[in-house]
């Protein structure tokens, strides 16, 4: 048997013991319908009922009303109620749809099979099986593709109990992780562990990161702190789990029955049975398992570099330089918080690619110290800079920072 059990802010638990027979409605077999709450430990309850009832949950975050309109527009009612009708969603075989924001803006939605999702968890547990875990962590919400695999569907296909908070600070993470434990978590977090005063031996647990990618320094600062380890999972809500490196390793290495290759452009391309095989995007398309994706790699014997997304690649005398390694070098200084940065095009002059960059900092930088600061750290020539100082970079709910428009 397994538990999900629940911390409240006041120290109380609440405790449920997941059973296949207490969690199947048969009445919900084949049912479409979304789940978006608030609450994690109701969106866990719903999502394990669906996937005992073998309904067909379309996943959202309730606080993107842009998505919530859209699969109210489709017709889909709130998961569990009556009155739900035919949905375009219904011939389609699915148990977890994923809504996510598409390039173009619009959203599109990853559906995953059953056999999508459970091969995923399989693998990731051959993954894991070299670590003694008695305890699943999670700071994630559940209504992302991450938190349900690896914070839902990893502990119960190998009996694990799990332990949420549904306001998870930093401290608190601390306090609740012991040996054997596994945490499924963000960069956010891990940067945010650094900086406690406290310190405490973890070396017989390990922590998940992923949504974003962890760099080299953070890392490796976690792991001499708090002897863990950190293994980066690189991935897309389409592509499924696509890669993973420990710490601070350099080369990604393909999980189990991912095939990787690349374009002429050097853009990642990725099959595997991780894949969904229908998106929807104002009308359902195939992939036929494959998906090419705006990642630029570098291929390596069975691994490969990762150097950016093609919209986060600034290309500077024939070299490319990833913005997050740019908002990394931003954020060492002290008088900035958080940094965002993204390359565009400059269509008024024609006269290539300029760098907008957001600060949040109290401090009024200008154009010519944030030029310094990257020619000392990364080319030695004048950077076209559009600069934005702000109060706040917003991040949503899994730590990615939002652009602030």
């Amino acid at each position: 048997m397994m538990y999900l059990s629940i911390i409240n802010d006041d120290g109380s638990i609440n405790r449920h013991e997941i059973l296949k027979d207490a969690f199947t409605d048969k009445s919900l077999d084949g049912q479409v319908g979304y789940i978006g709450n608030k609450s994690k430990e109701l969106n866990a309850l719903s999502i394990y009922k669906a996937y005992f009832s073998n309904a067909k949950a379309v996943l959202l975050d309730e606080t993107n009303k842009v998505i919530l309109e859209e699969v109210k527009s489709l017709g889909i009612v709130e998961f569990g109620d009556s009155s739900q009708k035919n949905t375009c969603f219904d011939p389609h075989n699915f148990l977890l749809t994923y809504f996510t924001s598409g390039s173009t803006g619009y959203p599109i939605a990853a559906l995953k099979s059953k056999d999508n999702l459970e091969l995923e968890v399989e693998i990731v547990s051959v993954l894991l099986q070299k670590y003694t875990i008695k305890k699943v962590v999670v700071t994630v919400p559940f209504v992302h593709l991450y938190g349900t695999l690896f914070g839902l569907l990893y502990p119960l296909l190998n009996n694990i109990d799990i332990v949420i908070k549904e306001h998870f600070l930093p401290h608190d993470l601390l306090d609740i992780v012991d040996a054997d434990t596994l945490v499924i978590t963000t960069p956010m977090y891990i940067a945010a562990l650094n900086k406690l005063q406290t310190e405490k031996d973890l070396s017989k647990s390990v922590f998940i990161s992923s949504t974003a990618p962890l760099d080299a320094v953070t890392s490796s600062a976690f792991k001499d702190k708090f002897k863990a380890d950190i293994i980066q999972i690189f991935g897309s809500t389409e592509t499924g789990g696509i890669a993973y490196k420990t710490n601070g390793d350099v080369l990604w290495n393909p999980l189990e029955g991912v095939n990787i290759s690349s374009n002429k452009k050097g853009e990642l391309k990725v099959r595997s049975p991780f894949v969904s095989k229908t998106l929807y995007e104002k009308g359902f398309s195939s992939t036929n398992g494959e998906v090419q994706t705006c990642d630029y790699i570098e291929e390596k014997k069975d691994s490969f570099q990762l150097i950016g997304r093609s919209s986060k690649i600034l290309k500077v005398a024939g070299k490319r330089y990833s913005t997050i390694q740019i908002e990394n070098l931003l954020e060492e200084d002290n008088k900035i918080a958080k940094a965002l940065v993204f390359v565009e095009l400059d269509e008024d002059t024609l006269r290539g690619e300029y760098l907008d960059i957001t600060l949040e900092s109290k401090y009024d930088f200008s154009t010519t110290e944030i030029n310094k600061i990257l020619r000392k750290n990364i080319s030695n020539i004048k950077f076209k800079i559009k600069l934005s100082i702000v109060e706040c970079i917003p991040v949503n709910k899994i730590g990615k920072k939002l652009r602030v428009r």
